[in-house]
């Protein structure tokens, strides 16, 4: 491994460097021509647009009213509510589709900058580190999984984890200690629980490798006691940092559908299976023929670049460094885990919390992770020798070259010979009106040898200027030309997996009818509230989410859900749709109600009632919810299956108050370390001398 103070140096040039290949390989999305498609405005958004207006309206955003009859926002693990960068935001310029559609641009750009970083550890040359970030953010990945917010969120924060526990393994202070807790805790509150649990298991590899690894010839009684000193602040301090996350996670988990082991059928489900694996020379092969990749389309990218992937198999032939030999059996083994074969349904039978991950395609980040970092050192490694275009590489390089000609011969027989190809609909395309229906029209009569041909071609092309610089050890120029080939694989997949067909104005547009800020819901039917026409749901999800207005009359898709709401959806028959969500049962001819103040955790209503009545609210029944009546403060009662209640008396204010004591002590906690933490960061790192 390389100095760890050089890998710390970061030039201001090649920051810029990754925002301008951010730019290009993301057009479609950086440029708001197009917006984030199916799940990042359906699922993703709706929390974070809550946060932003419950904060600036002055609120704590603990309650969310609108999603399903209402939920403890700080229980969502899938909507980062306890990133610092979410409440960032939330806080200062808040969350509309542009500010949504940067912040996922932020979290791409820090996974390549933390690619750049982390390979440090092991890479000399500044371009082949380059390229190792340009793969990383690039890479299949990221372009399949651009509308799964926390997928991505998490992927950019795991090579800055790394970095940081190496660093914190190789040398114990309080800053590397202060920084790799931090790092942590923006990973695990970023990510989705799926990447967190496969996280836990790849640090302990990553741990166990270092103290058993030749290359320390400390005694393994010295490294363990090293281990106990390097391990107790660090872990102390994440978990005070995440003391919030923690106590939010604990009170749901009782009450939350999910919070429970999945069966083995769905632990199965939506693998990157063996066939994807094809992705990592064709990548634009799998945008087609659902029958023969038999998953999502998103789990099918495995992409990292040619010239990484011609070094990367070197370094399965050819001697390997102690490193490569880890990381390669270890991205091996998650990659094996992503296809949900035979390991994945051991581990679901004998490895704790693998059992929790529903969607196995999110492993194979940690694969893409030690693959590009074991073919970076290899390069790095053919350089530093200043080998010859021989030996192993040669036969790599032509095994790889005569696969492409084969590829480009198949797809053409079948795209011409057989007359299975969009050629033949170009009339047609040329023929509609917009740019964006003749761009849905090429989209719909590309056929899979279409996307065989043009790829190997492409494929050709790069590899035959990959093979020229080698020859000519000119890594400058293998840079540009590995970036280049990077850039083009992930404009190509975009259309297909990020983006759909409206802009993101489009879909603001349909944001700007949301009233502002928490307004006091109307006391109308609930089969009355605003709903969207088919178009325009299809860009945001559910207007219930948006509309301010309280009750849906069908469950709306979303995470979170819990036990009592979907017993309440699972009846025959709805229960008060045609009330308000708020009202007075039996309900008098002289009986008044009106609402005074509402907030997401505090509704208080006055009640005139000449009978002896109850007043309900529909918001889910859930622990801590009160109702205050007079000088009277006790736990809501039950109405129905889940619903809320109180006694109510003539003349009498009746407030309803959401108050979580402990989670919101928690919460103090979390936010007073982090921000210690960040701060001491800052100090030692101005004031070095001060670490010792």
């Amino acid at each position: 491994m390389q100095d760890y103070a050089n890998s710390n140096r970061l030039p201001f040039k090649t920051i810029l460097f990754f925002i301008a290949v951010l730019f290009i390989a993301y057009l479609p999305v950086s440029s708001c021509m197009f917006f984030l498609k199916n799940d990042a405005f359906n699922g993703y958004f709706p929390p974070k647009f809550f946060m932003s207006e419950s904060i600036r309206s002055g609120h704590l955003p603990l309650w969310n009213p609108y999603i399903n009859f209402g939920f403890p926002q700080y229980g969502d693990m899938s909507s980062g509510y306890w990133s610092p960068f979410t409440w960032l935001i939330s806080s200062t310029v808040g969350y509309n589709a542009y500010t949504l559609t940067f912040e996922l641009l932020f979290y791409i750009l820090l996974a390549g900058i933390g690619m750049y970083k982390l390979t440090g550890q092991w890479v000399t040359n500044k371009h082949v580190r380059t390229i190792a970030g340009v793969a990383y953010m690039c890479s299949g990945y990221f372009v399949g999984h651009m509308q799964h917010f926390n997928w991505l969120s998490g992927a950019a924060f795991l090579p800055f984890c790394l970095w940081s526990y190496l660093l914190l393994l190789n040398k114990f202070s309080i800053r590397n200690s202060l920084l790799a807790a931090m790092l942590f805790y923006l990973f695990v509150s970023s990510a989705h629980p799926g990447i967190t649990i496969s996280a836990f298991y790849f640090f302990i590899a990553v741990l166990i490798f270092y103290l058993l690894s030749n290359d320390n010839y400390t005694p393994l009684r010295n490294r363990l006691n090293s281990f106990a000193k390097t391990h107790l602040l660090f872990l102390a301090l994440f978990l005070l940092m995440s003391a919030g996350m923690i106590a939010g996670y604990l009170d749901i988990l009782p009450h939350f559908v999910r919070g429970e082991k999945i069966s083995l059928g769905e632990s199965l489900s939506n693998p990157t299976n063996v066939q994807s694996w094809i992705s990592s020379l064709l990548p634009f092969a799998t945008v087609k023929n659902d029958a023969f990749y038999e998953t999502d389309i998103s789990m099918r990218n495995c992409y990292f670049g040619l010239s990484l992937l011609l070094f990367f198999i070197v370094a399965c032939i050819q001697q390997k460094t102690a490193w490569q030999r880890f990381l390669l059996i270890t991205g091996s083994i998650f990659a094996l885990l992503s296809s949900g074969g035979i390991l994945k349904t051991l581990s679901y039978k004998f490895i704790p919390f693998i059992g929790y991950v529903r969607l196995n395609g999110e492993f194979r980040i940690f694969a893409l992770l030690c693959f590009i970092i074991v073919a970076a050192i290899e390069l790095d490694k053919f350089l530093l020798k200043e080998t010859r275009f021989e030996g192993v590489l040669r036969w790599v390089y032509y095994a790889i070259e005569i696969v492409l000609f084969l590829s480009l011969l198949l797809g053409m027989y079948h795209s011409f010979g057989k007359h299975e190809s969009f050629i033949y609909s170009i009339r047609d395309i040329l023929s509609r009106e917009s740019v964006a229906l003749k761009l849905k029209m090429l989209i719909d009569t590309l056929t899979f040898y279409d996307t065989l041909w043009i790829q190997s071609l492409i494929q050709l092309l790069f590899l035959w200027a990959v093979k020229w610089c080698i020859k000519k050890h000119d890594i400058k120029l293998l840079m540009r030309i590995s970036v280049v080939n990077i850039i083009v694989a992930c404009l190509f997949n975009i259309p297909f997996t990020g983006v759909g067909k409206a802009s993101v104005a489009q879909v603001q547009h349909v944001l700007n009818r949301s009233e502002k800020g928490i307004p006091i819901p109307p006391l109308q039917p609930v089969f009355m509230n605003d709903s969207l026409n088919i178009d325009e749901k299809a860009l945001v999800g559910d207007w219930s989410m948006y509309n301010k207005q309280i009750g849906v009359k069908e469950k709306v898709p979303y995470p979170i859900i819990l036990k009592n709401m979907d017993a309440y959806f699972n009846q025959r028959q709805k229960k008060y749709l045609e009330k308000p969500f708020v009202f007075i049962e039996p309900t008098g001819p002289e009986d008044k109600l009106v609402v005074n103040s509402f907030s997401p955790n505090k509704i208080t209503v006055s009640v005139t009632s000449d009978t002896s009545s109850v007043l309900i609210l529909q918001q889910n029944y859930y622990p801590h919810w009160y109702y205050i009546n007079g000088s009277n403060k006790r736990p809501v009662d039950k109405a129905g299956v889940n619903f809320m209640s109180a006694p109510i008396r003539n003349g009498k204010l009746v407030t309803f108050s959401f108050q979580p004591l402990f989670v919101e002590w928690m919460m103090l906690l979390s936010a007073v370390c982090f921000f210690t933490c960040f701060a001491l960061i800052l100090t030692l790192t101005i004031k070095p001398s001060l670490v010792h």
